[in-house]
């Protein structure tokens, strides 16, 4: 039977092609490159180093470090890539992950905070922004930049949450005309991570401590004293919210919610929260929107969509050698990182959004190398005998090469 993603290379390929070519500034050599490069991320069975790139790839080793220092721009190819392949409902994730890594000279080596271990452990840290697609419900990766050691980052005079920000205003002229809410988890919950994406109009979508420094709002009457109105009204017992403030507007089988507006103080505003209660014990969570115009449904299926940026992370490391960089280098760890996530998005966009929405099944990003390492060594075999693919029983025994390994969905 024929695997329903054989075509997948030649998807993947003519998506690759398409997309270089509306890049400005790619010349012929670096489109010949990057494109072999995909195919060669895609099969690699082995450690993501350089020298196994350059064995077995179509670059020796030499010319993988070459290009691997030259800058390219994965926001301008990925995002090309999200508006031909994705949906028009769209939002943006972020999120930072540690990457291990030593090395007394590498770039950006520090103590970072490791999310798995629930500790700070040597190694590097990253930044990723993605596009998350609501309807298909997956993420797709827009940009990945490396966190500067506390050194640089005290020479910028920035601390960690200016960085973020900073990251995400570079990449503002391609998100603002594709998404309006950016979902971030709860440690984002900060005045100076919010305000400054909020005054550049990209409204935010987070979590908020259990003890929420949050007040009933206070409607504004002139009494005919001096001063201004009293905008604010008594503070708010999160374990025992004021039914008459904050509506009950669902309920399933596990939790009751409850939305209203709310005076935050920690952003000196007027927010959206969603109040989540568990039936079961007393435990809640809060979620806060910016936009207070936007339907409570949609901030908890946002905010609930986050975690797909965790999925492209996961496949990053666990099928594209996210963590198995040998370079030290800036410019090489910004490609090798960049380049992990990318090939996840465009195999994700060629062989499952391409489909039809009846015709999805689960994602495998393990399928699909399992699929292009078959055909690498299939094709060298076949190349070496000399067969031809144009005999039938040939082409039935190729296919079914390609299959070797491959899990059933």
């Amino acid at each position: 039977m024929l695997n329903p993603n054989f075509n997948a290379f030649d998807k993947i390929k003519d998506l690759v092609s398409a997309n270089l070519r509306q890049m400005k500034g790619i010349n012929k050599a670096r489109h010949t490159f990057f494109a072999s490069l995909v195919e060669t991320w895609l099969a690699l069975p082995v450690r993501y180093t350089l020298l196994n790139l350059g064995r077995f790839g179509a670059y020796c080793e030499k010319s993988m470090r070459l290009h691997f220092q030259k800058a390219f721009d994965f926001a301008s190819f990925n995002s090309s890539v999200i508006k031909s392949s994705c949906g028009k409902s769209l939002i943006a994730a972020f999120d930072p992950s540690y990457v291990p890594k030593s090395g007394k000279h590498t770039h950006g080596l520090g103590k970072w905070w490791s999310g798995k271990d629930q500790c700070s452990l040597k190694g590097l840290e990253i930044s990723s922004l993605a596009i998350v697609d609501t309807e298909a419900r997956t993420a797709m990766s827009l940009e990945v930049v490396q966190t500067p050691s506390k050194e640089e980052l005290e020479k910028k005079s920035q601390n960690l949450i200016s960085h973020y920000v900073s990251v995400i205003k570079k990449q503002l002229p391609i998100l603002k005309p594709m998404v309006k809410y950016l979902v971030a988890d709860g440690y984002f919950m900060k005045h100076d991570f919010i305000q400054p994406l909020l005054d550049e109009g990209l409204n935010i979508i987070t979590k908020m401590r259990p003890d929420a420094n949050l007040r009933y709002p206070c409607i504004a009457v002139k009494r005919g004293k001096r001063g201004r109105p009293k905008v604010r009204g008594e503070k708010v017992d999160c374990s025992k919210i004021d039914s008459s403030h904050i509506v009950k507007f669902n309920q399933d089988e596990q939790a009751i919610y409850y939305s209203g507006i709310l005076y935050c103080v920690a952003l000196e505003a007027l927010v959206r929260i969603v109040y989540i209660q568990d039936k079961k014990s007393e435990r809640y969570d809060i979620l806060l929107s910016t936009d207070k115009e936007l339907q409570p449904e949609l901030i908890v299926a946002y905010y609930r969509l986050r975690f797909q940026i965790e999925f492209l992370i996961r496949d990053a490391k666990q099928y594209a050698g996210l963590e198995e960089c040998q370079a030290r280098s800036e410019n090489k760890l910004n490609f090798h990182f960049n380049m992990a996530f990318t090939v996840v998005s465009m195999a994700k966009a060629a062989t499952w959004l391409a489909l039809p929405i009846e015709k999805r099944e689960a994602f495998s990003m393990r399928n699909l190398k399992v699929m292009y390492y078959n055909k690498f060594l299939t094709e060298r075999i076949f190349a070496n005998l000399d067969m031809d693919l144009n005999c039938q029983k040939i082409k039935s025994l190729y296919t079914q090469c390609l299959d070797i390994g491959v899990l059933a969905a």
